[in-house]
């Protein structure tokens, strides 16, 4: 994970562009008719359907444990900083993402879509306009927003406790990406063999959301937008400064992979010193967890206990922690080997 603390550039206004740089696939599988709440996750299998939003779980099996929900969210918040994909697919693919929609909620039972997205008056306004018939709800431009937890936090009323799901409290949250395939998939009868994602590099001004195949190398990506990255100088962020990975340019765009950050090493990057017991990590968090108690119980072996279980079990490594540290301390790493003591 990457620990930038500095966000230098901003979204630009032509983000709403979405562009198809190699050719669409042709269509593979027929459309069905009706859904069929029985058969319908079988389908979702089918078309290779996981979940798109960076989770990657399997979206049949999601979608069975949401049976009986009452209300369908689709999560367009989009907070990690730079990457505007999700917004870009509401405004130029509303006909798959509304499908989409419809048949999740048609297969749950549920009675109400709500579209969640940031605050952004002009963009409201557009996407009251092409989803009239779904609520609309919006969130603070403020990462990490868009984290399921928040987002319930948001409609209950209160934080979930430890350990819950939201089809515990009737709701399913489905990213604007899962749900472009499956309407895809419905209207086109069209396999999962795409993915739509923010492609940048800052430092040349280059941004562009873009959609490309599944299985492409970065590298062909480089070469196909003449992007100057060298790896001396450059490091390659998968998914996002925030909770993204470096990659190498041989790697290839997953299902998963929701952006394509080229980056300075030395931005990206900071020399960790002693912690000053600020407490900044602590107040920053949004689940009120306690990042740096954490670290150093994960550093001195000591994870036995049930509290640290619980706090971990709890984190979801969204980088803020390590964003706002001002000694550079990389706690989300840290975290994220903790993770494995669960």
């Amino acid at each position: 994970m990457l620990r930038t603390i500095k966000i230098d550039w901003k979204i630009p206004a032509d983000f709403r562009t979405l562009e198809t740089p190699f050719p669409r696939p042709e269509r593979i599988y027929s459309g069905i008719d009706e859904i069929d709440p029985k058969t319908f996750p079988a389908f979702l299998d089918e078309i290779g359907l996981i979940g798109m939003g960076g989770g990657g779980f399997p979206a049949s099996e999601k979608l069975w444990a949401n049976r009986h929900s009452h209300t369908l969210v689709i999560n367009g918040v989009e907070c990690e900083p730079g990457s505007s994909i999700d917004k870009s697919v509401l405004l130029n693919d509303s006909l798959w993402v509304a499908a989409g929609a419809a048949a999740c909620a048609k297969v749950v039972g549920a009675t109400k879509v709500i579209l969640a997205v940031q605050h952004n008056p002009e963009f409201v306004a557009e996407v009251n306009k092409l989803y009239s018939e779904f609520e609309i709800l919006s969130f603070p431009d403020k990462y990490p927003a868009g984290a399921e937890k928040l987002i319930l936090k948001r409609l209950t009323g209160k934080c979930p406790p430890p350990g819950s799901r939201p089809y515990e409290f009737g709701f399913l949250i489905q990213n604007v990406v899962s749900l472009r395939a499956v309407g895809r998939a419905i209207v086109d009868g069209i396999p999962v063999v795409e993915r739509p994602l923010t492609l940048a590099m800052p430092s040349t001004g280059f941004y562009k959301n873009i959609i490309v195949p599944v299985g492409i190398s970065v590298s062909e990506l480089l070469d196909l937008y003449k992007l100057p990255y060298d790896s001396g100088i450059h490091l390659i962020s998968d998914s996002g400064i925030m909770m993204g990975k470096e990659i190498s340019k041989s790697s290839t765009i997953e299902k998963t992979t929701i952006s394509i950050f080229i980056l300075k090493r030395d931005v990206a990057f900071r020399e960790e010193r002693p912690c000053t017991r600020c407490g900044v990590c602590n107040t920053a968090c949004p689940l009120g967890l306690h990042p740096f108690t954490l670290t150093e119980k994960i550093r001195k072996g000591k994870t036995g206990g049930n509290a640290f279980k619980g706090q971990m079990s709890e984190c979801f490594l969204c980088g803020v922690c390590s964003a706002v540290c001002p000694s550079g301390i990389p706690l989300v790493q840290t975290l994220e080997k903790g993770k494995q003591c669960l």
